[in-house]
């Protein structure tokens, strides 16, 4: 029997440099995470919420290997 692996993706949430210089944004979410769609969900909602309140392109998901 043959075992397949997997790589491990992990996300995490990111502002624009202009936002993190701004005192008054907090820094949430900046931890990686496995990137389940639990996760996924709740960063991409963050995401929008972010680009809504702060501009467009604002605020991503950012993806790497583990």
């Amino acid at each position: 029997m043959s075992r397949k692996s997997r790589a491990l993706i992990e996300i995490r949430l990111r502002r624009s440099n202009d936002l993190v210089q701004q005192e008054a944004v907090a820094v949430v979410h900046e931890l990686w995470r496995p990137d389940t769609p639990h996760n996924r969900e709740k960063l991409a909602f963050v995401a929008h919420q972010g680009n809504r309140l702060f501009g467009a392109d604002t605020h991503w998901v950012e993806r790497r290997l583990a």
